[in-house]
């Protein structure tokens, strides 16, 4: 790496960290490109050479926190438990680390949800190594005889990714619900999602 790419490097960080100071203390929506380029000690235009928008700022300001945090729970893992177990121990996880600034989660995850692929390449690559993780979870529940051998793993890993999101809208949506109670509304559909509804 030449000098040239080594000042871009540096330059780089000092938005992102700027970045993520100012989204926690102030607010995505109280920030603007020229506040965070003047915490940064940079130009405007330089901000933008290194992020498209605000979105993408925001996006790589926070992937780091939330790469430590997915690592995280798989590193505290309940040993020899079965696919709710884990479930329960991944969302409960999550729901916490959110809840400690759920208001700059919220606008994380709205304007990310929906961006293609290309522009969100931190959360993107996050998402499809948990996907995978729990598509293999799925495969070792099948191998261990716990889920029907017939079930497409990666479908039924969509399945569970859009009850977790229908559950994090709702947490993130009303301030007033704790981490407990929607765990508890967590149990009351996974259980049913786990069992079937058809007859």
């Amino acid at each position: 790496m030449g000098r040239r790419d080594d000042t871009k490097a540096e330059t780089r960080e000092l938005i992102l960290n700027s970045a993520r100071d100012m989204f926690w203390e102030k607010g995505v929506e109280k920030c603007t490109i020229r506040d965070i380029a003047d915490a940064a000690g940079v130009s405007a235009a330089s901000v933008i050479v290194h992020f498209k928008n605000k979105t993408a700022l925001l996006e790589a300001a926070l992937s780091d926190d939330l790469e430590q945090a997915l690592g995280q729970i798989i590193a505290t893992l309940p040993a020899g438990k079965g696919l709710q177990d884990v479930l329960f121990h991944m969302v409960s996880y999550m729901l916490t680390f959110y809840d400690k600034n759920r208001e700059l989660y919220r606008i994380l995850i709205r304007d990310t949800l929906y961006q293609p692929v290309q522009d969100i390449p931190s959360i993107a690559m996050l998402e499809e190594q948990h996907f995978q993780f729990l598509t293999n979870l799925i495969e070792h529940e099948k191998e261990e005889g716990r889920v029907r051998l017939t079930i497409d793993s990666r479908v039924a890993t969509a399945a569970l990714y859009s009850l977790y999101i229908g559950i994090l809208r709702n947490f993130l949506r009303d301030p007033a619900l704790s981490v407990q109670k929607t765990m508890e509304q967590l149990a009351v559909t996974l259980e049913q999602y786990l069992s079937g509804i058809a007859v």
